[in-house]
């Protein structure tokens, strides 16, 4: 009996003997801690470089239409030169392209004694652009001729604004294979015109057909040639 007292007194005992296991110790921040501080800096980062990017990316993007803007003020400006130009080297829009001067060839016919009896007729158009507050028209409908004959003709314009208007005109010829037989000796066109108020004058345009458009295959068929003028304005004066 005294056996079994000590045998149940061992075993209450037994567990307070048995040295208790400390928890590990926990380091500060834990690991998934840590990491969502990494990735919330890392976002933090990036964010500041976007908004830097799209700062740089809008800088450029003004930059560029103001570079825009002001390339069409400079061709607006620009544009009557450079037509004349462009037509005058392709004879687009029926536009006399420039070779042998208009005296060269007179003198040339001359001394070879070209004749011609051919009639043609030429005929006079003009035009003005939106916003131009001019009247302008041809003096006279229609003129005849002969290749290797000189003629004159002339253009009247007013301006029916109350303020000066610089205005500026081109032209054409049609047909366009017509265009390298008609020669303007003398003309107003790509010529800066500035109009008071109320005021009317009267422009002449002196051209040659040169005795060639008679013998040119291509131009049988070919009686009429029209001369169009149309007026830009430039500017208020």
């Amino acid at each position: 009996m005294a056996m079994r007292q000590l045998a149940r007194l061992h075993q209450r005992l037994s567990p307070s003997l048995i040295p208790r296991q400390h928890a590990p110790s926990r380091a500060w921040p834990p690991a998934a801690d840590a990491a969502f501080l990494c990735r919330g800096l890392a976002s933090s980062a990036s964010s500041s470089a976007a908004a830097a990017g799209r700062e740089k990316s809008s800088r450029r993007t003004l930059g560029y239409l103001l570079g825009v803007a002001v390339a069409m003020v400079g061709a607006s400006y620009a544009a009557v030169p450079l037509y004349r130009r462009f037509c005058q080297a392709t004879g687009y829009g029926g536009t006399v392209q420039r070779r042998e001067s208009v005296e060269e060839k007179i003198s040339r016919h001359a001394r070879d004694g070209t004749t011609t009896s051919r009639e043609i007729i030429v005929q006079f158009n003009a035009d003005v652009a939106d916003g131009m507050p001019w009247k302008f028209i041809p003096t006279q409908r229609e003129v005849r001729v002969k290749p290797g004959e000189s003629a004159l003709a002339f253009y009247t314009a007013e301006n029916r604004s109350s303020a000066p208007i610089t205005g500026v005109s081109t032209y054409n010829v049609a047909p366009m294979k017509a265009a390298i037989y008609f020669n303007k000796i003398q003309c107003f066109c790509f010529e800066e015109q500035t109009l008071l108020p109320g005021e009317q004058i009267d422009m002449p345009v002196f051209f040659y057909i040169d005795p060639e458009f008679e013998t040119d295959p291509k131009m049988e068929g070919v009686n009429n040639i029209v001369l169009s003028y149309t007026f830009f304005k430039v500017k208020d004066s």
